[in-house]
């Protein structure tokens, strides 16, 4: 029987935008269906709107796939004035420590997914004031991620690396290198490691697409360098007449600037006509094109940013049993072996990646081994369910530690 923690609740606290968005949206759905389907009261904390204003969510508590969630802000929508957007944050805050009021007496276990520093220590104090306990999900090595050079920005980045397990009473982490950092900082601090996470039965009810092969790149516009490396492996491929398919460009994002460059680097492109791309897809519409493509592609680079990170994308490729290529680095080398259970390349190389497909895409039969062995990996290490119960036992060991029980 799973451990019910009294039947109190366990919430999320930190970032905003369930049940529709990125990588961290459907980390944390999976995370919650889990702990759900453990048998605990759950529900999600929705404190600053993201959304456009055509996309309609209730103030008032609403329900997908059977996890409760509540938007704590006045406006359901991202205002288009920047003082009705944050004077709508304000709202948020506000709401949102209203509500950890009104049920100081049910909450056991807050999981803390945040990229502010500012709000360790915020909830922390909250957590002091209404007796609940703080997991925290380490998902990155911020200090590392390229990009982020504003001032404030790499104190908060700097702040969040050598101090976050100060505030929490325990910590997911994503890889063993953020394990590994943990322990370096402190080492009786609970920890649990929890890598990407999928739903392996998804893709079992979804068809996929009838469309000229592709190999395919799910990812977001901000992962510049990435697309650029891809683009790149493409033109290399088409040149040496070692492809006659196209590639599959699926992007999530809403920065301007950045979609009008690729947009320009597009139009440029040698072989701009065997290029599809999709933009801001549901998760829905994306799992079909996983189904059909011949290679799904997702480069890392040796870098402290990539070694730490562990890409959600791994967890929905290869629950669709097709191949994935990569870097073998990271994550990826602890959990995937080249030609086996995946085309793995030992640099991060445009040459070496073509080299690499060029090959493995004349062997159709091959590839599809290949994938299923990967499915294997996925399903034993990445499927939410087995995780939950993983992270169940976790947070009642966490609770018992501290005197709950």
């Amino acid at each position: 029987m799973p451990h019910t923690l009294n039947s109190k609740y366990i919430i999320h606290l930190g970032f905003s935008g369930f049940p529709k968005g990125n990588a961290s949206v459907q980390r944390t759905r999976l995370t919650f269906k889990g702990l759900k389907e453990q048998g605990h009261n759950c529900f999600i904390i929705n404190k600053i709107s993201h959304h456009e204003k055509q996309v309609k969510f209730k103030s008032k508590w609403s329900r997908s796939e059977g996890i409760a969630y509540i938007n704590t802000a006045l406006l359901d929508y991202r205002p288009d004035s920047i003082l009705t957007r944050n004077l709508n944050k304000v709202s948020g805050y506000v709401g949102e420590f209203i509500l950890l009021f009104k049920y100081r007496k049910k909450i056991q276990t807050a999981i803390l997914y945040s990229n502010y520093f500012a709000e360790l220590p915020y909830y922390r104090l909250l957590s002091k004031m209404f007796n609940f306990k703080i997991v925290y999900q380490y998902v990155e090595f911020f200090s590392k991620i390229p990009g982020r050079d504003s001032f404030f920005t790499k104190i908060n980045d700097k702040l969040i690396d050598n101090y976050f397990f100060k505030f929490c009473h325990g910590v997911i982490c994503i890889s063993d290198y953020l394990m590994e950092h943990l322990r370096s900082k402190d080492k009786g601090i609970p920890a649990i490691k929890l890598p990407a996470n999928c739903d392996y039965n998804a893709l079992e009810r979804v068809k996929s697409v009838q469309i000229d092969p592709y190999i395919m790149y799910c990812g977001t516009i901000y992962y510049e360098e990435v697309i650029v490396f891809i683009l790149d492996i493409f033109e290399n491929l088409k040149e040496n007449n070692s492809y006659k398919g196209n590639l599959l460009l699926i992007l999530s994002g809403n920065h301007d600037t950045k979609w009008v460059q690729l947009s320009s680097r597009l139009n440029s492109h040698p072989y701009f006509e065997s290029i599809i791309l999709r933009k801001n897809q549901p998760i829905n519409d994306i799992l079909p094109y996983y189904l059909a493509a011949d290679v799904l592609l997702i480069p890392l680079r040796n870098t402290i940013q990539d070694v730490a990170r562990f890409p959600h994308k791994i967890g929905e490729y290869t629950a669709s049993k097709r191949p994935i290529i990569s870097t073998n680095v990271g994550e990826v080398k602890k959990y995937f072996i080249d030609g086996i259970s995946a085309i793995l390349t030992e640099t991060y190389a445009v040459e070496e990646y073509a080299q690499k497909l060029s090959e493995a895409l004349t062997q159709k039969e091959w590839l599809s081994v290949v994938g299923k062995k990967g499915y294997e990996i996925g399903i034993q290490n990445f499927d939410y369910r087995a995780q939950s119960k993983k992270l169940s036992d976790f947070i009642w060991l966490i609770n018992k530690r501290n005197g709950q029980f």
